[in-house]
């Protein structure tokens, strides 16, 4: 079976191995899928009778089957090749669209965001090229995901813009769907990047690193000095702006 069901601080999660979609779901779906295998619709009503009313079962199994439907839930196995060198199956790229940051941190593997070369910016012709070839050598599958990755990729805004509009024309070209999120340190993350973000469903990647006083001494921008307070002004505002769903908060601690 390809689905692993586990709950976990009272949450019930499910994970479509082939895919690699992660649902979190309630209780009856949960008792559900101990007995569901994709199709034994007359089973699972008959296993689940005297806990939940047929009526409840049936709208939760057509949702269900609505998530079979769009490959999230009993995905085919992909035909992974004998050789990956050969012929790789691509699930997700991670787009360095800024070799550039606008914070110094102390502990920073990317050479403060140069990555030990010269600062640019990834030109919208680059990217695109690197999207097309993640839709060309995903194979079979369907769900792709992309990550906006720096140095500080905010820095690169307008591009961030053109390479998402031509990813959501390609994945529809290629019948695919891809997930986008962007990792940002927040200095940037004005109304304008914000608002924008939030219309096309970008998850956020946020970086703190603590209270103000670890944070403004492991994280200073360029000119030395702390990033805590914009930083935390215009995090509170990009949580409350999603209603509190979309993103993560990532702490780098050594």
């Amino acid at each position: 079976m390809n689905i692993h069901s586990f709950s976990l601080n009272g949450m019930h999660i499910l994970l479509d191995v082939n895919s690699g979609a992660v649902h979190v779901v309630d209780e009856m779906i949960s008792d559900i899928m101990n007995v569901f295998d994709g199709g034994n619709d007359e089973e699972v009503l008959a296993s689940l009778a005297e806990q939940y009313s047929e009526d409840e079962l049936r709208e939760a199994l057509a949702e269900l089957h609505e998530l079979i439907a769009a490959e999230k839930l009993f995905t085919p196995a992909l035909e992974v090749p004998p050789t990956f060198k050969a012929e790789p199956i691509l699930k997700s790229l991670c787009l360095h669209v800024a070799h550039d940051c606008n914070l110094r941190c102390r502990y920073c593997f990317a050479g403060t965001g140069d990555f030990g070369h010269s600062r640019g910016l990834m030109s919208a012709e680059v990217g695109k090229k690197a999207i097309d070839f993640l839709l060309e050598k995903s194979g079979s599958r369907r769900h792709l995901e992309i990550d906006f990755f720096g140095g500080e990729p905010l820095m690169n805004f307008e591009v961030v813009k053109e390479l998402t509009a031509y990813v959501r024309r390609r994945e529809q070209e290629a019948g695919k769907e891809v997930k986008l999120t962007l990792t940002t340190n927040a200095v940037l993350l004005r109304d304008e990047e914000l608002r924008f973000l939030n219309e096309e469903g970008i998850s956020l990647v946020l970086s703190l690193d603590g209270r103000k006083e670890v944070h403004d001494y492991m994280r200073p921008n360029a000119g030395g000095n702390g990033s805590y307070e914009t930083v935390m002004s215009n995090i509170d505002k990009a949580i409350r702006s999603r209603n509190d769903q979309n993103y993560y908060l990532r702490g780098t601690f050594t």
